[in-house]
């Protein structure tokens, strides 16, 4: 029997418990599974101090080698920025198929993030706020000059892509627009390709009341691919 390994790659400034239910749930049906930590991503600020783009994209393709060398078929998976990188490894290497969660073409959504924000202060929960406020905390000018690079270096890729294609998207994410999944559907030049949007779920969607669909469309997609 052939081997599916998938390789999850989480996003900017952010950490491995982005995408762990979705590591968890594909390793329960029998998959490979690898998460790597991208390089300077400990959750300590200083450690971004130094680090480019180049280093975060070395950080996914050393995984993907290791991957390459077990398994048959290969799936990459990016949520958020890890889609940028993704679609950089698709564009690189014959992989099997190609999934992107709330990847970033466009991002921030300030009328979500001032209705977020207003929801926070009248039932006093303050999740959003706080969030917002680890979020501006944990990385540094450099890190962000780099995603933007990184983002204006994969723009150009995308319709370098020829493997299946599935592009998820919460309708409700604060971080990135929903144009940005539109954007790269409609760029990639694939003929097998496929966008789902959510209702609810935020950017951390896989943290999110609809991570168990988005989880199961992602188990199908790969299903139909293999």
């Amino acid at each position: 029997m052939k081997k599916i390994g998938c390789l999850l790659i989480h996003g900017f400034g952010g950490s491995v418990y982005e995408v762990s239910p979705l590591a968890e749930y594909l390793e329960r049906k029998g998959y490979g599974v690898i998460c790597p930590a991208l390089k300077g991503h400990t959750g300590r600020k200083e450690d971004l101090r130094g680090i480019t783009y180049h280093d975060w994209l070395d950080s996914a393709e050393m995984a993907l080698m290791e991957l390459l060398e077990s398994h048959d078929y290969i799936f990459l998976i990016g949520f958020s920025m890890g889609g940028l990188i993704a679609i950089n490894l698709a564009s690189k290497y014959n992989v099997s198929g190609l999934i992107t969660i709330n990847t970033p073409i466009y991002y921030w959504d300030f009328k979500r993030i001032y209705l977020n924000i207003v929801h926070d202060l009248r039932n006093k929960e303050y999740t959003n706020i706080h969030r917002y406020m680890k979020s501006s905390g944990n990385t540094t000018l450099s890190a962000l000059f780099h995603f933007k690079l990184l983002l204006t270096r994969t723009k150009p890729i995308i319709r370098n892509v020829k493997c299946p294609l599935f592009v998820t998207q919460a309708l409700d994410d604060d971080t990135v627009r929903k144009q940005s999944a539109r954007y790269i559907h409609e760029r990639m030049s694939g003929k097998r390709k496929k966008l789902r949007f959510y209702d609810h779920g935020g950017h951390l969607i896989l943290r999110s009341s609809s991570a168990s669909k988005v989880m199961e469309d992602i188990w199908t997609f790969i299903n139909e691919i293999e």
